[in-house]
């Protein structure tokens, strides 16, 4: 048998390396640059490929393919197109001899990081990272070394940067200048090659979440208010918001090492509302408002309010005595109801809003010709407003065909216009939403919530304590308040359809003989009333507050019942 060396080939094991001198000349091409500005203004990734496939073709590289081509930070190599390289080189193990960039710390600026990748590529892939300026023979020892020097040098100079950076930034911070980019509720905006921080409508929005927490509302109402306004949150960051201090013009970074510096910016809310609300919190916490089961015997905790203080009260038991009794969560303030009494209280409040059953088609007859009169008024302000929408999608399509296809506006004036015309188009579309002009079962509707009127004490009385919630919140948007020193309960204002059933009771009572009728007394009393059809700026329309009354009003009065 021939024993010959030859023989034993198929055993050989070769080392990775080896494939580089199979494919010697299959290279991929990585470019990027650290900025827009790099990308927008020096036309660096240009002028880096350009540089980079000159040298490929003057040694005989074939270029697989390109990649980066963009902005990418290189501090960490996590970046999109990065990977997308490192993906293919992977999927290609064999092909790929080489990753040409422009120097090396385009490839990389993460110094013993890049080291260990370049080493992976090399002996995993057999890959060569080679910099086209920075010409280094990685297939030894002596060019590793280089490369490796290259690398802890761009690390180097990234931190230098970044100490330069932030030694800047902590001034601006000492100064009072917020210098990163601002929390939810705020723009930045460029006045006279000034940056400025403004409010912007979400923060008008929060000014209000931060208002009500304040007097005491429960975080989930506030999140549905919110919601119901157009600026969806979650409890997380509803919290994180009511914990920055940011808001009330106070500035708190780790850079400050502990240290409050009254900022610059435009405060969305005084310190005083700021401290108020995380009281409201430590409190709830205490008091276990926000987690405690709700207790039949004090529906009206945290709806309730201390007309001293504004601060919603909590509630508390005498377990001896069995007796329950509502209390201000302010330190000091001392207000305390029996709970019986202030429930007591509350129901005859609601007979304030409360019908009589005989009353109930002479106001469903005025209720019925008020809502004619305020839907033609809607009818006519859907015209306006699908005008407007139909001019501003006109604006949007010249822009389009301006920047698309004549190329007769530049990038920055086409967003610029398209950002204005689309918050435009939003608006103009959110105000078509709320006319609400359905007017399907719409006398149905009103008789079943006139009868709702006349048994809201039962109703009230009779119902668990999320419901009894969900109906005092409903007649009550901004809750009530408590003057425990006169022992009277105040309204700062209630639902304007509830508001409607009180005044018409006066007028049946005061005028039900001037024409005979029920009807007739009211028909002569609508335009008195606040009746009358509404412009969209009237004071009338926020008075009455019908036009926000859909036909669905049994729905909503019924949903939680």
């Amino acid at each position: 048998m021939n024993t010959n060396m030859d023989n034993f080939s198929r055993w050989a094991k070769r080392s990775e390396n080896n494939l580089l001198a199979v494919n010697r000349k299959m290279a991929v091409v990585y470019t990027r640059v650290s900025s827009k500005e790099q990308a927008d203004k020096n036309l660096s990734l240009d002028f880096q490929r350009k540089t980079i496939d000159d040298y490929a073709t003057r040694n005989s590289f074939n270029v697989l393919g390109y990649f980066g081509g963009t902005y990418e930070s290189a501090k960490t190599d996590g970046r999109k197109e990065f990977t997308r390289m490192l993906d293919f080189i992977r999927k290609n193990k064999g092909r790929v001899s080489h990753v040409l960039v422009y120097t090396m710390d385009r490839f990389s600026r993460t110094g013993g990081g890049a080291i260990k990748l370049a080493q992976d590529l090399r002996e995993k892939h057999g890959v060569m990272v080679f910099a086209v300026t920075q010409p280094t023979d990685t297939s030894n020892p002596s060019g590793v070394f280089q490369q490796n020097i290259h690398f802890l040098f761009s690390e180097f100079d990234n931190q230098l940067r970044k100490q330069r950076a932030m030694a800047g930034m902590k001034e601006k911070f000492e100064k009072g200048i917020w210098c990163l980019k601002p929390p939810m509720g705020y723009d930045v905006i460029l006045s006279n090659g000034e940056r400025k921080i403004v409010i912007n409508k979400e923060g008008k929005l929060l000014k209000k979440a931060f208002n009500w927490k304040a007097g005491g509302m429960k975080n989930e109402e506030i999140l549905e208010k919110l919601n119901a306004q157009g600026l969806r949150l979650y409890k997380q960051k509803l919290s994180m918001i009511f914990s920055n201090p940011f808001y009330c013009g106070i500035i708190s970074t780790k850079m400050l090492d502990g240290k409050l510096v009254e900022g610059t910016h435009e405060k969305l809310i005084s310190k005083e509302v700021f401290l108020d609300v995380n009281e409201v919190r430590k409190s709830a916490n205490k008091y276990g408002v926000a987690h405690q089961k709700e207790q039949e015997a004090i529906p009206l905790k945290v709806f309730m309010k201390c007309a001293k203080c504004g601060v919603g009260f909590t509630g508390y038991e005498i377990k001896k005595k069995k007796l329950h009794y509502y209390k201000c969560r302010t330190k000091g303030c001392g207000c305390n109801k029996n709970a019986k009494i202030a429930n007591s209280q509350f129901l005859t409040l609601l007979g304030t809003y409360t019908i009589n059953e005989e009353d109930i088609a002479p106001l469903a007859y005025a209720l019925n010709q008020s809502f004619d009169q305020l839907n033609q008024t809607a009818k006519d302000e859907e015209r306006a407003y699908k005008t407007k929408l139909s001019e501003i999608q006109k604006k949007i399509d010249s822009i389009e065909e301006k920047y698309y296809a004549l190329n007769e506006m530049n990038r920055e004036t086409y967003e610029k216009f398209s950002q204005r015309y689309h918050e435009e188009k939003v608006e103009i579309n959110r105000n078509l939403q709320s006319l609400n002009l359905s007017s399907s079962n719409l006398e149905n509707d009103i008789q079943k919530a006139l009868w709702f009127t006349s048994k809201l004490n039962t109703v009230w009385d009779s119902n668990p304590v999320k419901q009894k919630e969900a109906l005092q919140n409903f007649i009550f948007p901004e809750g009530i308040c408590y003057d425990t020193k006169n022992e009277v309960v105040l309204t700062p204002k209630a639902n304007p359809f509830f508001e409607q059933i009180a005044v018409l009771k006066r007028v049946l009572k005061d005028d039900t003989n001037d024409k005979g009728t029920n009807n007739g007394a009211l028909s002569c009393k609508v335009g008195m009333t606040g009746f009358e059809p509404a412009t969209s700026s009237s004071r009338t329309k926020r008075a009455t507050g019908l036009r926000y009354i859909p036909s669905g009003l049994a729905k909503i009065l019924f949903s939680d019942f």
